[in-house]
């Protein structure tokens, strides 16, 4: 079932006029009825760093509304650069496939800036070497989507699948299936790769489509303690299912300890 996957070639696109772009969704991205959200976003912010054209400025937050699910084909992006202010420049896209809006983004760009005070108080879950631990999908007997092969995803903890108790919370290192730099793009579809926390509270198959989902960028990419092959260290948790709705958090470290991303997204529970 394992097949070479390309990242890059999967989030290209096309520009096609003034603030349009053409690009394609693929089935083997598909989550169940529809692509995976990180993958879609990945595609918003690809286009918006083009549409920008500043290697200067990096992509530092991206927020994504999923009115309805893609379809496999081609799809269309507007991109407007919605203001360009001294330290941030502000970008709104639309993801259209066939009149229909598939998903509405606005980003924020800007280099790194000189604070006059830097820390962070997050740090790492205590994980096993990604070199020590093996990528398990080949061997798993319960149904995989298509969306996992895109991954290799090494789990750090049992909880991968569905328990019916314990924290709802999954640990893996997870790198792109065809090695490649960790860049903002992949970072935006690192924060939606893993499945969904809840399955470890579920004993019950189930869908959890995105709504709405946040990825802010926390560090200066590429990184140098980073090669392509390497993985990063991704944690995703629920702290709350109610009235239909389940909230999700995943932060993504380097493996020196550095906070590289970190996410939040309103998904459905059903």
């Amino acid at each position: 079932m394992s097949q070479t996957r390309d990242f890059d070639h999967d989030v290209a696109v096309t520009k096609l006029g003034p603030g349009r772009y053409r690009a394609e969704m693929f089935e083997h991205w598909w989550v169940v009825a529809g692509p995976n959200g990180g993958i879609v976003a990945a595609v918003l912010a690809n286009a918006m760093t083009h549409e920008l054209d500043d290697p200067a400025r990096q992509l530092r937050t991206i927020t994504v509304h999923y009115p309805a699910a893609a379809e496999a084909g081609p799809v269309e992006l507007q991109v407007a650069v919605e203001r360009m202010g001294r330290s941030v420049a502000t970008l709104g896209a639309r993801l259209i496939q066939d009149g229909r809006l598939i998903a509405l983004a606005t980003a924020a760009f800007s280099p790194a800036w000189t604070s006059p005070v830097t820390f962070s108080d997050l740090v790492p879950p205590q994980a096993p070497p990604a070199s020590t631990l093996v990528d398990r999908r080949e061997h798993q007997q319960d149904f995989i989507p298509p969306v996992a092969f895109n991954w290799d995803t090494r789990w750090t903890d049992q909880n991968a699948a569905f328990g019916g108790g314990g924290p709802a919370v999954l640990r893996a290192w997870i790198r792109t299936a065809e090695p490649r730099v960790v860049d903002p793009l992949a970072l935006t579809a690192i924060c939606d790769a893993l499945p969904p926390a809840v399955f470890v509270r579920s004993r019950e198959r189930m869908a959890a489509p995105t709504v709405e989902l946040t990825v802010h960028i926390r560090a200066q990419l590429p990184h140098p303690s980073l090669a392509p092959d390497d993985h990063v260290l991704a944690e995703c948790n629920t702290a709350t299912v109610a009235e239909g709705f389940l909230d999700e958090d995943v932060r993504v470290w380097a493996a020196d300890g550095t906070l590289l991303a970190h996410s939040r997204q309103l998904a459905l529970a059903r």
